[in-house]
């Protein structure tokens, strides 16, 4: 039983700590993570508020904003640890699913799905996101990445 007690206890202060972490790494310091929207125009987004309301569940809200070239919308939504996709990754790879809805109504408004890749290295993890922004209407759809 005392055994089964640590594993416990060594499991949930695990999980802590990567929820910890993985809020901190979305933060990039308060740094925008810089990319490309339709392969040619600037993106740039930065994540000011992280969190999780279960630590153990892999589920985090996020809200922040998103700015292609000069234009910038607020979002909401959340980052979900795939932990099938992970397991079957190659190189250890950690891959969250997204979902960051714009606010707003109008024409260069909507919602960005995809992919978060996380990989571990010695002095900060890289961290990709990959995916389609679709405006509402959906009139308008491009492929989108940026990172740290």
């Amino acid at each position: 039983m005392k055994k089964f007690v640590i594993l416990l206890v060594s499991f949930f202060s695990f999980s802590l700590s990567h929820a910890q972490n993985i809020e901190k790494e979305l933060k990039n310091d308060h740094e925008l993570f810089t990319g490309k929207i339709d392969n040619s125009a600037s993106l740039k987004v930065l994540f000011e508020k992280v969190f999780s309301e279960n630590p153990t569940s892999g589920i985090y809200n996020v809200s922040g904003y998103s700015d292609v070239e000069g234009t910038k919308a607020n979002f909401e939504g959340t980052i979900a640890f795939n932990p099938t996709k992970s397991k079957n990754s190659k190189d250890s790879f950690k891959i969250y699913d997204l979902k960051l809805s714009e606010k707003g109504t109008g024409k260069h408004n909507g919602v960005f799905t995809g992919e978060l890749t996380a990989q571990k290295s010695s002095d900060k993890n890289q961290l990709k996101f990959e995916g389609t922004w679709a405006n509402y209407g959906n009139s308008l759809k491009f492929p989108f990445y940026f990172n740290n």
